[in-house]
């Protein structure tokens, strides 16, 4: 389904149920999760949880501390399929009384991490998160690398083309391999089920909100300016991958995004905070430290910008 610009979202909430950091009262983890909040064009109320952790009882905790009822939620959208991103599918489709679960053709496939001794790390969807156990409490899982409208104004990037010369999707090691199984064969995992949300927010512009940004965020940008048809973008928020990055990767990343002429940049979970400090020092009025328990909405300022 091609993008039409009239699918406008009128209003985009977004809150940040899981990430490294969190509020006093919430938990952190190495894991990342959100709730979008939006009005669509035609004035009807949109509720989509993005990605559910790595600690399922923490989020789950989170989500009742924030008061958040997912007896409306309307759908849950995978960014990839890291253990990081999908520990509690499944609890929430039960919560939701059964909701379709995008993803990518890859998400739910075996994967893993081999170390130069040759031991292996399973990276991949957690034991009990797989897609017969969302089938089992209602779930319906979409699968295409294809950009999708979840909901009405809100769409998947699909599979995110690999553009830039510089971008990876992990920072690996001598010796290091991440791995997935793909018609029983294990390849040199890329990582090409990454993808992100988008929404283009009536009277203010695009967003964009990332899992981890494995493609590379300014791949995951140009994708989104390409598919939207898109001159700027208003805001990304979201995990970066710039852990483990080396100076040159960081620079080349933040010149690149400096092109954008973002409004609003709130990079968390994968980002660390070397990078995290460079991009505040990039962008000091854009820069919105990012936490558990954070909610942004689009066309509002965000306060604190910094705690």
């Amino acid at each position: 389904m091609p993008f039409v610009k009239s699918n406008l979202a009128n209003s985009l909430k977004i809150t940040t149920l899981a990430e490294n950091s969190a509020m006093s009262h919430l938990l952190g983890q190495w894991g990342l999760s959100f709730l979008l909040e939006l009005v669509d064009g035609k004035g009807a109320k949109r509720k989509i949880i993005f990605d559910t952790g790595i600690a399922k009882r923490a989020l789950l905790q989170n989500i009742k501390s924030l008061k958040v009822d997912l007896s409306d939620v309307d759908c849950i959208v995978l960014s990839h399929g890291h253990l990081d991103h999908t520990a509690a599918t499944a609890e929430i489709v039960k919560a939701a009384g059964g909701v379709k679960v995008y993803g990518h053709p890859h998400t739910f496939l075996s994967r893993f991490r081999v170390d130069k001794s040759g031991k292996k790390r399973q990276l991949g969807v957690p034991k009990g998160e797989g897609l017969a156990e969302i089938e089992k409490v209602g779930g319906k899982v979409v699968l295409t690398s294809k950009p999708t409208e979840v909901v009405p104004g809100l769409w998947t990037t699909g599979q995110i083309k690999r553009a830039t010369s510089f971008e990876r999707a992990l920072p690996l090691s001598k010796k290091e391999r991440a791995v997935i199984r793909v018609h029983n064969e294990e390849v040199d995992d890329e990582i090409l089920d990454d993808q992100a949300l988008w929404a283009l927010v009536e009277g203010v512009g695009p967003y964009v909100v990332t899992g981890c940004a494995h493609s590379g965020v300014i791949n995951t940008l140009l994708h989104v300016q390409k598919i939207g048809q898109l001159r700027d973008i208003y805001g990304v928020i979201g995990g970066t991958h710039l852990v483990g990055r080396s100076e040159d990767y960081l620079q080349q990343t933040i010149r690149k995004l400096k092109q954008f002429e973002l409004k609003l940049i709130s990079p968390c979970h994968c980002t660390a905070f070397k990078a995290m400090a460079k991009l505040w020092s990039a962008f000091p009025h854009a820069f919105v430290y990012n936490f558990s328990g954070r909610t942004i909405e689009a066309g509002k300022e965000s306060k604190p910008r910094i705690i």
